[in-house]
């Protein structure tokens, strides 16, 4: 610098709309002000690109102010024409600093933004939800084309191709009244002829329909529909009373497991038990015996009387002989979740490759989700009576679609009333 040892001292204004304001204070190294000087000022980009320059003079005071509009960032270069030393002094960087308003502003757009980015998303998910329900009813119709052709074509087949056939069949239970404690009670109100007369329930009413060969159908209902009378009738465990059940193949019902079990028996001696009511010999069970005990994973507890065991463990051994075999007829009642988890996956295993063959499966599940994804054809049970017959979708968005209302109607009844 020259002897005044003069220089420059500046400080950047806020303003707003992308300007900024530069105030600059000329003065000497013992700070008195040098009034009426040429200043040069050059704006450059960041990148050395020079955009303009302009002269200013300093006030009384050594002071000078300007403004810059930008959209980016700049250099600023103060020259001070009465210092020879002082020309082209080193590029000072300026950046743009926000006013209050200018913030305002820009949180305003970054919020409409936000508002514009989060519809945008909203109008994507509700078209990808469109378009799901869409391909969704498409995949349905679909469906229910292929099980009406295809049903179309079995009841050309014959009877040869029916697995199962039940043709008006009746159920009815006598449920009594009297709350007879002993047999010295009975005997009494028999003598004295004072009990009451027992209640007839219809557990099923005139109930007709085919199941064909490698069909996979579920049962649907309310609870007390008469869903598991119907396998129990099919299984052979409930004659019925009225009406005709007939069955092509060999049945594994798998429906209370470890139903038929003796408790005072082993497990051992109650594989042998177990697997005659399945109708079993005796020579093929114990060809099976090893494979029964290592699939149940009941180890040494087989030599234990089954009063020991845990439903668990009651399950895995049920599963186990029923499943020993590929029938020709699997029926389900609610067994698909037994066992611990290892069990329960293993269990799952077995039953989906005994599913992909040409088995036929009779299924009753409270889980809809269950049916639609095991089955293709599914019964509706109502009261002990066929309400509908048809393509699983078909019949279980109805089903849904009821239970839905109906759950409604009975928490509208639930509401409390203001009196």
């Amino acid at each position: 610098m020259n002897d005044t040892n003069s220089k420059i001292e500046t400080k950047i204004v806020p303003s707003i709309h992308n300007t900024f304001s530069l105030e600059a204070h000329l003065k000497t190294a013992d700070e008195a002000a040098l009034g009426n000087q040429n200043i040069t000022c050059n704006t450059y980009k960041l990148d050395g690109e020079f955009i303009n320059s302009h002269q200013y003079v300093t006030d009384d005071e050594g002071k000078f102010e300007v403004s810059f509009d930008s959209d980016n960032d700049l250099k600023i270069e103060l020259i001070f024409e009465g210092s020879e030393e002082y020309e082209k002094t080193e590029l000072t960087t300026f950046f743009l600093k926000e006013s209050e308003e200018e913030k305002k502003r820009i949180e305003e757009e970054e919020k409409q933004k936000e508002l514009e980015e989060k519809r945008l998303a909203e109008e994507k998910e509700k078209e990808e939800k469109a378009l799901k329900r869409q391909q969704n009813k498409e995949r349905k119709a679909k469906l229910l084309e292929e099980y009406n052709n295809n049903q179309n074509y079995l009841q050309t087949t014959g009877d040869d191709n029916v697995a199962i056939e039940l043709r008006n069949v009746s159920l009815s239970f006598k449920i009594g009244n009297d709350k007879i404690d002993n047999l010295k009670e009975y005997v009494i109100r028999t003598l004295k002829r004072n009990k009451e007369k027992k209640t007839i329930f219809k557990a099923t009413d005139d109930v007709s329909f085919k199941i064909y060969k490698g069909e996979k159908v579920g049962l649907i209902g309310y609870n007390g529909a008469g869903k598991s009378t119907l396998l129990k009738i099919i299984s052979g465990v409930y004659s019925p009373d009225e009406g005709d059940v007939i069955i092509n193949g060999n049945i594994a019902p798998l429906l209370s497991l470890g139903a038929g079990f003796d408790k005072n028996y082993s497990g051992r001696e109650n594989i042998f038990l177990n697997g005659a009511i399945l109708g079993y010999d005796e020579k093929f069970l114990r060809e099976k015996y090893d494979e029964i005990l290592e699939f149940s994973e009941l180890g040494d507890f087989i030599n234990l009387a089954v009063k020991n065991y845990s439903s668990g463990m009651l399950s895995k051994l049920g599963f186990s002989i029923a499943t020993i075999v590929d029938p020709d007829i699997l029926i389900l009642d609610e067994v698909l979740g037994v066992g611990d988890i290892t069990f329960r996956k293993k269990s799952k295993e077995k039953l989906k490759s005994l599913m992909e063959s040409n088995t036929t499966v009779l299924l009753v599940s409270h889980s809809i989700p269950e049916i639609r994804s095991i089955c293709d054809k599914a019964i509706w049970i109502e009261k002990g009576k066929v309400r509908e017959i048809g393509e699983v979708n078909y019949i279980c968005d109805k089903y849904t679609k009821e239970a839905k209302n109906a759950s409604k109607e009975k928490t509208k009844k639930l509401k409390p009333q203001r009196f």
